[in-house]
């Protein structure tokens, strides 16, 4: 009769063996005062009886779960942000490599995310937790850092020295990024960023106001517009800056999902991306290769961010030195169709949206 995998004991295989019970739990744990005749016997009637030990007696042992976790954070529009999908994505995948797995939940506030941070350290149902939208002061690591609890963050906070982390050069990229509008031609630059409680959003907003400052374009806070990281927020962004008396000519966002909103809004009122209003994303997400036009974007691999987190986070559990697992790396600016030089001039460009404005029907709310 087969028998369901797991269904055997190590008992049976000291019965199948005719030895003790353990004598079979030595070979299994490496002990090396057995015979190698009888660490083969045992061996081969662990693999013909398909015996797994238990994987709750092994992690009691050792101490460990063979699980991390990750509360993510929803509100500021996060729910809705595919970066978040792929990067859990990355974070399965490398576990599933190394036969681990992954806790994930939500919180939907600061008090609510700390309460289930408290939760599951208590209950010890994880192994160490993954950060992800970190903000400029983000209680989890300061709760965590107290605790002595393992994690790791992707991101940072405004004093990074004292964990593990892995996080691009958000001011670097925004910076290059004005630069590279400016030398297609633009000099009214939009800004579309986040809450600046999260650190991204803040260190993007700090890389925008470099860029311009380096080239000597005065900075106007009327081109900045700070929203929800989401589409609803990159539309709603659009909205704001292009109904300007002198509108941008380009838009850059902190997300693609930002400018994925504005896209949409400019589809809706007949305004051309790319040639009409240049539009730059944050992410590289997969999808934005497929929209009309294809999304310029600054690419940093989410799946690929979600594997380095969580082979730190390994690490940081095999008793690495956290601040030895700190990682910036540099975004890449991935051009396709929706950059490119300016067809009008900020005041061509009020009057046609304008007129469009104007034109469209009022029962089309689609977007809004």
């Amino acid at each position: 009769m087969q028998r369901i995998p797991g269904s055997v004991t190590i008992d049976d295989v000291a019965r199948h063996v005719g030895v003790a019970k353990g004598t079979v739990s030595r070979v299994l744990n490496n002990y090396t005062d057995i015979s190698d005749a009888t660490r083969k016997r045992i061996l081969q009637a662990v693999k013909e009886l398909g015996y797994q030990p238990s994987a709750t007696a092994r992690n009691l042992k050792r101490g460990r779960q063979d699980t991390l976790g990750i509360v993510i954070p929803v509100g500021h529009g996060s729910g809705a942000d595919p970066f978040l999908a792929e990067f859990i994505d990355g974070i399965a995948r490398a576990l599933d490599e190394l036969g681990l797995d992954l806790l994930v939940t939500t919180a939907h506030s600061r008090e609510h995310m700390i309460e289930t941070l408290h939760r599951l350290v208590a209950r010890r149902k994880v192994d160490g937790f993954i950060i992800t939208r970190t903000e400029v002061n983000d209680p989890r690591v300061a709760f965590l850092s107290e605790k002595e609890f393992p994690f790791v963050a992707h991101g940072r906070t405004s004093d990074p020295s004292g964990y593990a982390w892995f996080d691009i050069d958000n001011e670097a990229a925004f910076a290059d990024g004005v630069r590279h509008l400016y030398s297609l031609g633009h000099e009214r630059i939009g800004f579309i960023g986040g809450s600046l409680e999260l650190n991204f959003a803040l260190q993007r907003l700090h890389g925008y106001r470099q860029g311009l400052e380096a080239l000597g374009v005065p900075h106007d806070p009327d081109l900045e517009s700070l929203q929800d990281v989401s589409e609803k927020g990159g539309f709603a962004g659009a909205r704001a800056l292009l109904s300007l008396d002198r509108p941008p000519t380009a838009l850059l966002c902190v997300t693609d999902a930002l400018a994925i909103g504005v896209v949409q809004f400019c589809r809706k009122y007949g305004l051309k991306v790319g040639s009409d209003v240049t539009v730059i994303g944050y992410d590289g997400l997969p999808v934005g290769e497929y929209l009309d036009p294809p999304l310029t974007t600054f690419s940093q691999s989410a799946q690929d961010a979600g594997g380095r987190v969580a082979r730190k986070l390994i690490d940081v559990l095999d008793g690495k030195d956290p601040k030895s697992l700190q990682a910036l790396a540099k975004a890449v600016l991935i051009r396709r169709a929706s950059d490119g030089a300016p067809s009008m001039t900020p005041d061509e460009l009020s009057k046609l949206f304008r007129h469009r404005l104007n034109h469209q029907p009022h029962s089309d709310t689609k977007g809004e």
